[in-house]
């Protein structure tokens, strides 16, 4: 026992001070949006109809708000579509940013309910959003950071494996899968090391994925949420979004439009099916972690298929 005190959450009731103080005005509603691993983020809606967004986070996750203020100034000039950022400081010790309220819900919520035509356009979109990023200054060293001066990988190829270690470490607190699949996972990466030995350090989006890209009515609103920006392949994302479509039972239209539009070699098809493969293991490393919620345990059923998608991913590198 430390004798220290528990360290402060963030509530509904902060976001609520937080949204009057910023604007004298009775509220509507004040909840909690579903999405987020380290961070609370409310929709406040206000009695006029109008409406913000507050993000809080506890104090040892100070960085991330602090790279949201810098990626906001230096991304919105280009044209990326971020909300504005309104005001952002501290409350009662919790970090906070209050920000536009762009209209929409993420992707992946609507995902099912979009024509193949409202997919390509949005991939389109988020496509040339990326272009825009990769149009400021490459990053010194490579990996996904808050600040620009926290790239600590001097290659590509050190950050996803810092990836994989992570995963096998998490693997193995949980118990609950094998850690071999770590190890094919990076013994498929083999072929691929003089494509990753080629990777540049430019900067990219790397949470624009299912969640984050906002859709309304059919049409693609911004992307929100981006703490921190990567340095290297902008193919991770794609990758992720692709892991995270395959592991929601979905077909993967989207990022098939998306890599259409990059016109991608074999090889970087190659490269982004490992991304795929490396996601979906990542996916099965969190199983069992805390993050920003009560410890679930692990669950048999998701795990069973995402190391079945695992194997069709694998396979596919291997032909």
């Amino acid at each position: 026992m430390s004798g220290l005190p528990p360290e402060k959450e963030p509530s509904e009731r902060d976001a609520a001070k937080l949204a009057l103080k910023y604007r004298d005005h009775a509220l509507l509603s004040v909840s909690r949006f579903a999405t987020g691993l380290a961070h609370w983020v409310y929709d406040v809606r206000y009695a006029d109809g109008t409406s913000i967004v507050v993000r809080l986070t506890k104090a040892k996750y100070r960085h991330a708000f602090k790279g949201a203020v810098h990626w906001s100034k230096a991304l919105r000039p280009l044209g990326v579509p971020l909300p504005e950022l309104l005001e952002h400081g501290e409350h009662d010790g919790l970090p906070y940013l209050i920000l536009e309220r762009l209209p929409g819900e993420d992707l992946g919520v609507v995902y099912e309910r979009l024509t193949s035509a409202e997919r390509a356009a949005i991939a389109n979109m988020v496509c040339r959003a990326q272009q825009l990023v990769a149009t400021s200054p490459e990053g010194t060293g490579y990996g996904s950071v808050n600040l620009p001066d926290g790239l600590q990988h001097s290659t590509w190829r050190s950050f996803l494996g810092e990836l994989l270690t992570r995963s096998s470490q998490w693997i193995a607190e949980a118990g609950a899968v094998s850690g071999d699949l770590v190890d094919r996972v990076a013994q498929a990466a083999a072929p691929l090391q003089s494509y990753f030995d080629a990777v540049r350090p430019t900067p990219f989006l790397d949470d624009a994925t299912t969640k984050n890209v906002l859709v309304h009515e059919g049409r693609f609103s911004g992307i929100v949420d981006m703490d921190e920006l990567g340095f290297g392949d902008p193919l991770l994302t794609i990758g992720l979004t692709r892991a995270s479509l395959l592991a929601a039972g979905r077909d993967c239209e989207y990022t098939n439009f998306w890599s259409d539009a990059l016109a991608l070699s074999e090889q970087q098809r190659k490269a982004l099916s490992f991304y795929t493969a490396l996601f979906l293991v990542v996916f099965m490393s969190e199983q069992g972690q805390r993050f920003n919620r009560d410890i679930v345990p692990p669950d048999r059923v998701v795990l069973e298929c995402l190391e079945a998608l695992l194997d069709v991913e694998l396979r596919s590198l291997r032909d």
